[in-house]
């Protein structure tokens, strides 16, 4: 008797006609299908302009403002505030690989910090990955909770991500609303 006779004897529910066996490679087959029509992330503009060829960006983007600065609180632990400054000091000599994995360490020791979030959002923001940088943006404003500093700072980097996207009107309504509560 075979290894596949055995488990077949074993396990006799395994035993499907041909129309069972079609299922799971169609359901898979589906669920990428899904994924992939659901457009990616080419940016939306405001009316009256067209993105340039091959560039995915909008004429007014090349003469965006810089970002605004975040300031973040400290994470409470030493390793963690550690890697954070290893990684600030990375990111002012433009070394953005070794700030991603800086901040990649902090994270594992503070998961649950909202400002980790941020900085690595700003770093993959610095790297050009606008949808990496946007999903750390998001969870950081979902880890912030009622810390009204972190969640601003946390929405003024989805702002800034907003902008490389070419979004201006999102973030300039989401700067207005909380460009006072960054004092």
């Amino acid at each position: 008797m075979t290894g596949t006779d055995r488990v077949a004897a074993a396990l006799p529910y395994l035993r499907l006609d041909r129309s069972y066996r079609l299922v799971g490679p169609l359901l898979v087959a589906f669920l990428l299908a899904g994924c992939i029509s659901t457009g990616g992330n080419a940016p939306v503009t405001d009316a009256g302009d067209s993105p340039e060829p091959g560039t995915g960006t909008s004429p007014k983007n090349t003469t965006t403002k810089p970002p605004l600065p975040i300031v973040l609180a400290q994470p409470r632990s030493s390793g963690a505030r550690t890697l954070l400054a290893q990684a600030n000091g990375a990111m002012a000599e433009q070394r953005l690989g070794t700030a991603l994995v800086l901040l990649e360490r902090a994270i594992r020791i503070e998961p649950r910090e909202a400002s980790l979030w941020i900085k690595l959002s700003e770093v993959h923001l610095g790297q050009g990955d606008d949808v990496i940088a946007f999903q750390h943006a998001r969870k950081a404003i979902a880890l912030a909770g009622s810390d009204s500093n972190k969640a601003a700072a946390a929405w003024l980097q989805l702002a800034n991500v907003y902008d490389a996207q070419g979004k201006t009107r999102e973030a300039r309504q989401i700067r207005q609303r909380y460009r006072s509560a960054k004092g």
